[in-house]
């Protein structure tokens, strides 16, 4: 047999395996392939096809690769799938979904939700506060039962906008929650949820109804663990800037502050110099002690190459943490993780900019001089100045135009890794320096 011969086999059943292994765990993946399958376009498939470029390529590779991460198990693998799958499916059938969530309306309401299988529907408004709130969190619990679609449904329903509906189901308030059992497709019989709106609460609720076990991704934290081994390895690296939350389990206002730390901790996970952590001082009392921690939560900077912590007494919010670590880390990070239009430039070069844009008869001097500059500084944006410079001498400032389309064309791909739109981001942020 030859080698492709062998290697077509092997294929075949490792893909059968994964098949194989996907519906004894419940899931229907076999099944959103042959309907995939059935309903392909031949003239939209070859459409996609032409426009293929090897820097479209590359972005879905790296957009692979950055995925990867997230995948420790056989299941994280078939989930990924099962997600792409569906969202394949619905977008070919019709169906209305935001994710996993199935959007439900006056219109499909009654089609929908006919009784054939249990719901845990939200109704919500645009404008409420608590739903935006929970808005993530039933992404995730839909996410969650994505394996079970056929047997359980995760919806909801704009019922400030689809007010038939919410009358009918008499919503006086947002969001509420109400679980419909099998076999109910009318108020009578439906059931109104009065549990915790945390995953895990609407989780083991649906759980418990349909005896259906959720898949719940173990979500990667970005937010430093300490204890008492790695505290001052970390906390006092003389290179590193650390703020630390000293906090205990079963402190509420530890778990108040959690999903927003995490997404302080989020914002600057490509700041390797500004490190956001966490230690259960209750536990590793020796470092609470050390650091007279009276309280929880207490939250400490330690500035770096010092080893005196200074206490945080600014506000609990995303962005008061995000507008102290700029100000005590030197970055430009803006709530949700995203750049400043000051991040990357350098004031020395930026004066030479202006000096290069209004002088075009002294160019070559000027950009002498931000060579010069650019190698003291010894950064790569530093460099970039310089590059710029010199491509605006050979081919003049319609390279600017070209350069920014480029930029904001690869910055707006949703291929691009996180890590990877920082630096172009950084490197739009420099080029509008030459406007």
């Amino acid at each position: 047999m030859s080698f492709f011969k062998k290697l077509f086999f092997l294929l075949l059943v490792v893909n059968a395996s994964f098949l194989g292994y996907d519906y004894y765990q419940g899931g229907q993946l076999a099944f959103n392939l042959v309907e995939n399958t059935k309903q392909l376009n031949k003239e939209r498939l070859v459409t996609e096809l032409k426009s293929l470029t090897p820097q479209k390529l590359a972005g879905h590779v790296n957009n692979a690769f950055s995925q990867l991460k997230h995948l420790n198990s056989a299941t994280d693998v078939l989930d990924l799938i099962r997600q792409k799958i569906t969202t394949t499916t619905v977008q070919q059938t019709g169906s209305e979904y935001e994710g996993n969530v199935l959007i439900l309306t006056d219109a499909n309401f009654k089609t929908a939700i006919d009784g054939t299988k249990p719901a845990l529907i939200e109704f919500y408004a645009p404008w409420c506060g608590h739903c935006k709130n929970l808005a993530p969190v039933w992404s995730e619990l839909a996410d969650a039962f994505a394996h079970q679609k056929e047997n359980v449904i995760i919806a909801k329903i704009d019922a400030d906008t689809h007010r038939d509906t919410g009358t009918w189901f008499d919503v006086k308030g947002f969001p509420t929650l109400k679980w419909f059992p099998k076999g109910v497709n009318s108020p009578e019989g439906v059931e109104d949820y009065k549990g915790g709106r945390d995953l895990a609460s609407l989780a083991a609720f649906v759980r418990e109804k349909t005896n259906i076990a959720p898949r719940i991704k173990s979500q990667k934290s970005s937010v430093v663990e300490l204890n008492t081994k790695n505290f001052h390895d970390i906390v006092l690296n003389p290179k590193k800037n650390v703020l630390v939350e000293f906090y205990a389990s079963w402190c509420g206002h530890c778990k108040t502050l959690a999903p927003i730390y995490e997404k302080v901790a989020h914002a600057f996970a490509n700041e390797p110099n500004c490190v956001v952590a966490k230690i259960d001082a209750d536990q590793e009392r020796d470092i609470g002690t050390e650091f007279d921690i009276s309280g929880f939560p207490t939250l400490k900077f330690f500035p770096a190459g010092e080893s005196e912590p200074i206490a945080y007494e600014g506000g609990r919010t995303e962005k008061a943490f995000v507008d102290y670590l700029n100000k005590h880390c030197g970055t430009h990070r803006l709530v949700g993780g995203g750049l400043e239009a000051t991040a990357g430039r350098i004031e020395t070069l930026d004066k030479l900019v202006t000096q290069f844009m209004k002088d075009t008869s002294g160019r070559e001097k000027i950009h002498a001089e931000a060579v010069k500059a650019a190698q003291e500084i010894g950064t790569r944006y530093a460099n970039y100045y310089a590059k710029i410079m010199e491509k605006v001498l050979g081919q003049g400032e319609a390279f600017l135009k070209t350069e920014k389309a480029r930029l904001a064309k690869i910055a707006s791909s949703d291929d691009v890794a996180t890590s990877k739109l920082d630096d172009f981001n950084m490197r739009q942020n420099i080029l509008a320096a030459f406007q």
